[in-house]
Parts: C-alpha cells; sequence; structure tokens
C-alpha cells in the first residue's frame, strides 16, 4: 500500500514538473513575442485614420470625384453627389469628366460609402461654407440705450453695457428660412464673421450693434451655388432709424407685408429728420474695392472686380412707438480670399500677371493651389485643368496643435476687476481708459489681455497700473481735449504715458491714457475690426506705444537724445571743442564756425543762398545742408519771432544764473540754453557734426545709399528701444516683459522701436544728409509716446529704463543687458564730466517750466511753486504732412519729461516720468500738451492737500 502511494506521488511530481516547464516555455515564449510586438511597434509607423484621409482625398481628386469650380474670381469644391442613386448604380453618376461608369465605380464607392469618404465630404462642406456666408445684424436697442445711464441690460439678466457691447450681451433676434421653400435654417453661434473681407460693414456712427446672426448657405456639391434666404424680425421703433447691416445682397424688403418702396437718392439725413415721425428707408449695396485696400464701402455699380456684391446697409425709420414685422430677403456673398483680392488690385495696375503666380487658398484640412493667371471676371470653369487650381491635404504631421490657455479672468487692479467671468474688459476698467491697454479682453486678438493669457508664468499676473493715476491721467487729456469746430469726432488724438521713474521699479507702467474713447454703445466687433483693418478710425489703434503713421514723429522732445548722443561722443573721443561747445563755453562764433552755421535770409527755412562773409552773430541763422554734387538743398534755422525774422544761433546766449544755466551770471550758450529754447541750429549741428561724413562715400564725394550701423544718433536712439534684438536676447526675455519691441508676440502687445531715418538704406537721389539734420532735432524719426516716457525715466534716474507692465516680482529679473545701465558711459576719471552733461540736460529741462523763454513756462506759471519746481520738461511739435489731416490740425504736439519732487511735495513720494502726445493738433507742444500734463500733477498734488 505504501509503495502504490510513493509511486502515485512521484507520478504527480513528474506531472507537475513537465506542466511547470510547458507554462515556462510558454510564458517565456509570450513574453518574448510581447517584447519582440513592442520593439516593432517602436519602429514601424502605423498610419492614422488622418493619413487614409489624405490618401483618400488624393484618389478622389485624381479620379474627378472632387473638383474645384471657379465661378469668376471665386473658388469653391464641388464632389460626386451620395444620394440613393449613386449608392444603387454608381457607375451612372458624374464625375467632373462626365458619367463615372464601370472604372470609376471605385471613387463613387470611395466617397459615398467608406468612413474617409464622408470625413472628407464634411470637410469639402467646411471649405464652402468658410466661402459662402449669410448674416444679418441691427441697432434697435440704440435709441432707448443712448437715453439711458445703464445702456441695454445684457442677456445674462446680471450685467449692462453702456459704453461698448460686449459679445453675447445682446442676442440677435432674426429668423432665417430658405426663401424657396421656407424651410428652417440652423444659425452658427460659433461662427467668426471675417474682419478683413467685411471691414467696410463696421461702424464707427452707429451704436448698440446686436450679435450677428449667421447661417452657411446649402450648396448644390455639382453646380457651387446656393438660393436665396428670407430672414424675419419684430421691432418696435423709437426717435432714432434703425441701421441693418448683412453679408450678402439684400433682394427685398417688406415691412408687415408690404414690398417696401425704396428710393435710392434717399440721405442719411433725410432719414434722420424723419425718424420717430414717418416711413421711410435707404438701401446701399457694396462690393468690396480691392484696388483701394481693405475697408472701403463701394456701391455696386457697373463693373467691380470681384464680380459680385458682399454686403449691404440698411436704414429705417418708423413712427415712433410702431411695431413692424421685417422681412429681408438676402443673396449668400461670396468670400473672395485675400490673395485673389490683392492679385486683382495689382492687375489693375500691372501689364499682365506672371504666368506661374498663384494663390494658396483654403481652411482646414483641404488647401487648393491656385494659377492666377487665367482668372477672368464673369469666367466660370470647373476641374483642375479649366480652373488652374491644384487640390491637396494638409499633412497631419505638418500641423502643430498649440497648448490651450486657460482664461485670464483674474486679472484685478486692487478692488478694480479689470476682467470679467468671461475674460472681457469691465465696464469699469473700459470707463478709467483701458482698452487701449489691454484690449477689449482675452478674445481680442493682439491685444495686451491676449498676450497676458497666453503666458504660463501663473494665473492672473498682477499690473504695475496705479487706478488713481490712470483716472486723473484720463480726465486731464478730457479736460483739455477739444476736436476742431465743435465736432464730434475727429482725426485728432491724444495720449498720457506716466511711469515710475525711480529706483528698482521705474519704467513701471502706472498709466497710459487715450482718447478719444470709442463711442457709446459700439460693438466688440465693429471696435476690433476697426483696430484691425482701420486703424486710423480705431479708439484702441494703441498710439501710445504703436506707430501707424506720421503722429510717431517726436519734434524737438527728441532733442534729449541728440544732447545724449553728443555727449556720450565727448566721453568717448575726447573731443575738446565739442565739449566747450555742451558745458556753454564756446562763444556764437566759435559755434556757428564748428557746425558750419551761416548767414542768410530770414524769412524761411528752404534753399538759400549762404553769406559766408557775414561774421555778426545775430545773423548766424542758417545750416546749410549739402545733396548730390555738393548743392546746397536746404538752409536749417531756428523758428521765425513775431516779427517774422529768423533767430540765430546767438538766440540761446544768456545770463547763466537769470537763466537757469549755469552757476555763474556770465552770458553762456551750451546744452541747457539750448535745451531751454529749443534750438534747431544747435542741435540739427550736432548731428551733423557727429554723423554727416558717414553718408559720403570717400571715394566718390556724393552721398552714398547703404544702411549705416555706426550712425551716432541711431545708436543712442536703440539704446532706449532697439528696432531689433537678438534671438538669443529675444529667447532670455520673459513672456510678461510686455509692452517692449521684439516681445514674441503679434499685435497690440508689441511697442514700436526709435528709429532715425538717417541710418536706413534710402534710394539714390534722396538727401540723407538733409535727413540728418531732421533727425537732430526729431522731424525724420518716428517714437512712441511710450518710448519717449522710456527717455524721460532714464533721464530722471540717471539709468537706461524699459517700460514694464507687471511687476519685477511676478516677471522675475531683467535679461536685458542695456536696461540698468548708466545713462552716460564714462570711465572713473570722466565720470565728472558726464555728471556735468547730465546736468546741463536736466537744468535745461527745469528751464523749460520755470524760466523766462522757457518753451513752456506758460502752461505752468501759475501752478504752486513747489510742484513748479519739481518739473522737468521738453516740449516738441512736428507738422504732420498727411493729407488726412485737418486744416487746423497740421501738428503732433509733445511735452515730455519728469517730476522730481521737492521734499514734502504733497501727492509724490518718488519721481514719476511722463510723455504727452496731441497728434494733429492745432498749436505747438508747450500750449497743447502743457495743460494735460500740468492737469494730471494739479490733480495729484491737491488730492494730498
Amino acid at each position: 500500500m505504501k509503495a502504490r502511494l510513493l509511486g502515485a506521488r512521484y507520478f504527480q511530481i513528474v506531472v507537475l514538473t513537465l506542466l511547470a516547464g510547458i507554462l515556462y516555455a510558454g510564458a517565456y515564449f509570450f513574453v518574448e513575442t510581447f517584447r519582440i510586438n513592442r520593439v516593432w511597434m517602436e519602429r514601424v509607423e502605423i498610419p492614422s485614420a488622418l493619413a487614409f484621409d489624405a490618401t483618400t482625398f488624393d484618389f478622389l481628386s485624381a479620379g474627378g470625384a472632387i473638383w474645384p469650380v471657379r465661378d469668376g474670381v471665386s473658388v469653391s469644391l464641388g464632389h460626386a453627389p451620395c444620394n440613393t442613386l449613386a449608392l444603387r448604380s454608381p457607375e451612372t453618376v458624374t464625375l467632373v469628366s462626365g458619367p463615372a461608369g464601370e472604372d470609376g465605380r471605385k471613387y463613387i464607392r470611395e466617397l459615398c460609402e467608406s468612413a474617409q469618404g464622408e470625413r472628407i465630404r464634411q470637410e469639402v462642406a467646411n471649405f464652402n461654407q468658410s466661402y459662402r456666408i449669410v448674416a444679418v445684424s441691427d441697432n434697435r436697442e440704440a435709441a432707448s440705450a443712448l437715453l439711458s445711464d445703464e445702456g441695454v441690460a445684457c442677456a445674462d439678466g446680471v450685467s449692462s453695457a453702456r459704453l461698448f457691447v460686449p459679445p453675447r450681451c445682446l442676442p440677435n433676434k432674426w429668423d432665417a428660412t430658405i426663401a424657396a421653400d421656407g424651410r428652417a435654417v440652423q444659425s452658427i453661434t460659433t461662427a467668426t464673421i471675417s474682419q478683413f473681407d467685411y471691414a467696410f460693414l463696421a461702424s464707427e456712427t452707429e451704436s448698440f450693434f446686436a450679435d450677428w446672426k449667421v447661417i452657411t448657405p446649402v450648396i448644390d456639391t455639382q453646380t457651387g451655388e446656393s438660393g436665396e434666404y428670407r430672414f424675419t424680425t419684430s421691432m418696435a421703433f423709437g426717435d432714432l432709424p434703425v441701421s441693418i447691416r448683412t453679408i450678402g445682397a439684400v433682394k427685398s424688403v417688406s415691412v408687415n407685408g408690404t414690398p417696401l418702396k425704396i428710393d435710392p437718392t434717399t440721405s442719411e439725413d433725410e432719414l434722420r429728420e424723419a425718424a420717430g415721425k414717418r416711413q421711410m428707408a435707404s438701401l446701399a449695396i457694396f462690393c468690396g474695392d480691392d484696388s483701394r485696400g481693405i475697408g472701403h464701402r463701394v456701391r455696386c455699380e457697373g463693373e467691380n472686380p470681384r464680380g459680385r456684391p458682399t454686403g449691404s446697409l440698411l436704414l429705417l425709420s418708423e413712427p415712433k412707438g410702431r411695431v413692424a414685422d421685417l422681412e429681408l430677403v438676402i443673396e449668400p456673398s461670396i468670400r473672395i480670399d485675400r490673395g485673389l483680392r490683392r492679385y486683382l488690385a495689382n492687375r489693375e495696375t500691372e501689364a499682365a500677371a506672371t504666368p506661374d503666380e498663384k494663390v494658396s487658398l483654403g481652411f482646414g484640412r483641404i488647401r487648393v493651389a491656385c494659377d492666377l493667371s487665367g482668372f477672368e471676371t464673369g469666367k466660370s470653369a470647373r476641374g483642375a485643368r479649366d480652373t488652374g487650381c491644384e487640390l491637396s491635404w494638409n499633412v497631419p504631421d505638418s500641423q502643430r496643435v498649440e497648448r490651450q490657455s486657460e482664461p485670464l479672468t483674474g486679472l484685478a487692479l486692487g478692488d478694480l476687476p479689470v476682467l470679467d467671468s468671461q475674460g472681457a474688459l469691465t465696464q469699469k476698467a473700459f470707463e478709467i481708459g483701458l482698452a487701449p491697454l489691454l484690449g477689449l479682453g482675452t478674445g481680442d486678438s493682439g491685444s495686451v489681455a491676449a498676450a497676458l493669457t497666453r503666458t504660463e508664468a501663473g494665473e492672473n499676473p498682477s499690473l504695475t497700473l496705479v487706478p488713481d493715476y490712470q483716472e486723473k491721467a484720463l480726465a486731464a487729456l478730457v479736460q483739455n481735449y477739444r476736436c476742431p469746430k465743435d465736432e464730434e469726432r475727429c482725426s485728432r488724438r491724444a495720449d498720457l504715458v506716466i511711469l515710475d521713474a525711480e529706483g528698482e521699479d521705474a519704467g513701471d507702467v502706472l498709466a497710459i491714457a487715450s482718447l478719444p474713447q470709442p463711442r457709446t454703445g459700439m460693438s466688440s466687433w465693429d471696435i476690433e475690426t476697426l483696430e484691425l483693418t482701420a486703424s486710423s478710425k480705431s479708439p484702441l489703434a494703441a498710439y501710445a506705444w504703436r506707430n501707424y503713421d506720421l503722429r510717431g514723429t517726436p519734434g524737438s522732445s527728441f532733442k534729449l537724445i541728440t544732447a545724449l548722443a553728443a555727449s556720450q561722443y565727448v566721453l568717448d573721443s575726447g573731443d575738446a571743442a565739442l565739449e566747450e561747445v555742451l558745458l556753454g563755453r564756446a562763444s556764437p562764433n566759435r559755434i556757428a564756425d564748428l557746425f558750419g552755421i551761416v548767414a542768410t535770409r530770414p524769412s524761411f527755412n528752404g534753399r538759400c543762398t549762404p553769406n559766408y562773409e557775414e561774421r555778426d552773430p545775430k545773423k548766424l541763422n542758417a545750416l546749410p545742408i549739402l545733396g548730390a554734387r555738393d548743392r546746397i538743398v536746404f538752409c536749417m534755422g531756428n523758428s521765425a519771432s513775431s516779427a517774422g525774422v529768423r533767430s540765430g544761433i546767438a538766440h540761446i546766449r544768456e545770463t547763466g544764473v537769470e537763466s537757469g544755466c549755469g552757476d555763474t551770471p556770465a552770458p553762456r550758450g551750451g546744452l541747457c540754453e539750448a535745451i531751454k529754447r529749443s534750438s534747431n541750429l544747435y542741435f540739427a549741428g550736432i548731428a551733423m557734426y557727429l554723423d554727416a561724413d558717414k553718408l559720403v562715400d570717400p571715394e566718390t564725394g556724393f552721398e552714398h545709399t547703404r544702411l549705416v550701423p555706426d550712425l551716432l544718433l541711431a545708436r543712442e536712439a536703440e539704446r532706449f528701444f532697439p528696432a531689433a534684438r537678438s534671438p538669443e536676447a529675444i529667447a532670455r526675455k520673459s513672456a510678461l516683459d510686455i509692452l517692449d519691441v521684439n516681445y514674441p508676440a503679434t499685435g497690440r502687445g508689441r511697442a514700436s522701436p526709435l528709429i532715425v531715418e538717417a541710418g536706413l538704406p534710402v534710394p539714390p537721389g534722396e538727401p540723407r544728409r538733409l535727413r540728418l539734420a531732421r533727425g537732430g532735432i526729431g522731424l525724420s524719426v518716428t517714437a512712441s509716446p511710450l518710448s519717449m516716457a522710456s527717455v524721460a525715466a532714464s533721464v530722471a534716474s540717471g539709468r537706461i529704463v524699459r517700460p514694464h507692465l507687471v511687476p519685477q516680482e511676478q516677471r522675475g529679473p531683467s535679461n536685458d543687458p542695456e536696461e540698468g545701465q548708466p545713462l552716460l558711459i564714462a570711465p572713473p576719471e570722466k565720470q565728472a564730466l558726464a555728471d556735468s552733461f547730465l546736468r546741463e540736460i536736466r537744468d535745461g529741462m527745469a528751464a523749460v517750466v520755470r524760466k523766462q523763454g522757457g518753451t513752456s513756462r506758460s502752461a505752468f506759471a501759475k501752478i504752486p511753486a513747489e510742484l513748479r519746481n519739481s518739473v522737468y520738461a521738453k516740449t516738441g511739435t512736428a507738422p504732420v504732412f498727411n493729407t488726412n489731416a485737418p486744416p487746423d490740425g497740421r501738428y503732433a504736439s509733445w511735452l515730455v519729461g519728469y517730476v522730481d519732487p521737492v521734499p514734502g511735495l504733497p501727492g509724490f513720494d518718488q519721481k514719476i516720468a511722463f510723455a504727452c502726445r496731441v497728434a494733429f493738433s492745432p498749436s505747438y507742444g508747450g500750449s497743447v500738451c502743457g495743460p494735460i500734463v500740468r492737469d494730471f500733477l494739479l490733480a495729484l498734488y491737491e488730492a494730498e492737500k
């Protein structure tokens, strides 16, 4: 019995051992197989569904199941229909070249039955819908909203809109159906209206427009055409006409079921006169005018290069209190790609298009590359050969998906919320003038709010702005801002920038105020569209730090940089003659000899015949500027006196102590006096002395046209706001270091640099030395108020200052090698000389405000002495040579400077810098910007008394 048990156990052990071996071998086999498969999967690329889509798209395009359609200059896509007939008898379906037949069955099956084909058909629909759109919006709420202090109540039941209307505040109240059969059409709530293509519908005069009602028309996939659409609504009328704008052409208008007859000669003035009294209407159908650029309204009359109408504007008045049912029949608009528009506009001025000129169209996955040489207005075509358009599918690997940032909603200034729960600018923030700075919120492309949202530096960064400063800066502009001839709106603009000018926080932006504010009740779409496409009309154009036109010319305020360039040159070169001039130790004749100033007739700045023999310092009144072949092209001079006599270089020579310049009563004429008097002769002479030889070819003796990288005037300007920085310097910058040149973003968050045009390449024959002389006095120069405020803050602190909108503890330490460097760089043995130069500049700025003959003395004459004695300033006035300038506003008026408070000065516990500019101003900087800066400083002073 015992032997039998032992035998059975032995048998069990043998069986279990064999099973274990088999399991081990199997496990090893599976593990090894898994490892091999994993390695194989890592090495082999598995095609994605979208990659299959790309291959399928190419297959269908080559087979003629998908094709381009051109109607005049519009492009859409057609494809073989996928209806019941196609599924039953695919060989009978028409491809681009004709019936599919037996050989073409595979294309129909692939298009209509595969998952790839279904996705491709949706992409075709997306492509067509992006170019065909119907939309309507109206301002029915304007009449009541303009009479209310609260504006309109928004749809959320909580907020209201008065100063501007954010998205989703006023929902659209139109219904849409297909005109032919009455079928309802679903609106697209997420649609984005192209601000480039429909810029002409943006209004700077109409208020309280509701959201757009947007539909995409049903497209016949074979013909690429769509029918008309009927939009209906009911509205009550008040004291103002209702403005209705449409994307697509209005074909008919009915009121309470009765077709409305519209007199094409009715004017807008007649409509406003009739509003609230009787029925009257005007209708304008617009076509884009590509030869004149974006945003121009051109009625669709006669031949038009785009071939089809794109929008309408209907103005309608009814008796007050009447409720009317409106019906509009609208033909869809065909959106013309911007590449095609540019080509068509250029073709109007060129003899012929080049055969190989192409444009790439498309949204999403599908791209269409079209040869433009065959495009003709009124000509229709189908297929790649006839249209000249080739289809392709975007390779997925070529597309990069960017990180989606969380909305920036908690931004605040102390107790003042800046953005609401949806990331839109709050009404209070708008009211104190933050819209030009921050935009309308995080959805406003290119705005500072959007730039802050894109950062990864943590939630809700703080802002350096001080609400009290911001409110007082805006109030100072409002108190002194006037449009010419009492017009409600005008081209004039005013900006006031306030910076911290002391310690580690120097450069922090304390306030940026601009006028005009947007018209009450402007919709966010109108504001953003004007900003993006017609900046001269936009109230958010960020002129405080962006240069869009000649309003950026700083005039004589730039003489501070000319003075610094000359001072640095003396420190570097040891030029004793220029040192004597800058420190007021040279006689007028010595100054004239050094700079080449001569006598001439005193009536104007322009061509002249110099008198080189005259040596009377009072008559040395012109700086001849040489051009080609050393001919005199211009004579630079000072401003004319009230008697019409242009003052000479001796004009700056004053009694030292009494003038606010120098330590002795002896007559002198240095940097201090030249800044106080704003002498063009002096500063143009400095510019020519420093750099004129660099503009002349030493071999030929003629002016060359090349870039001049070592122009001292330009190099000094670049220290404050360089035109470009190295990629390494840009990479080192904090993402929160905004309002600076080369900020890694686009749009209004990127500040414009200081540019001295004399150093840039020029066309042959351009008088470069004239540019240089003008640059010395701030004319052939571009600058923004922000950059000039940075210059003033640098003079105040003695170190290079950069502007910052986010505090240092959040943005981190500066990686800019220039920031914080001494304003004048000198070895220890020359530091006393550098201090003397800086004192000359500061004393001159003090004399501008405090002393007889100062260019802004009158504006500050009646303020308390302790405040006046703390102000340092430099005026500037630049003529604006612009055909759009109003007759009584042809100047850009400036005042830049800083406040270094005397001990115990109420309202001031630190140095602050300022820059004021009024564009298209009627007068000089001291008389226009002086009162603005005065009222701002006085408001701070009186608030603490």
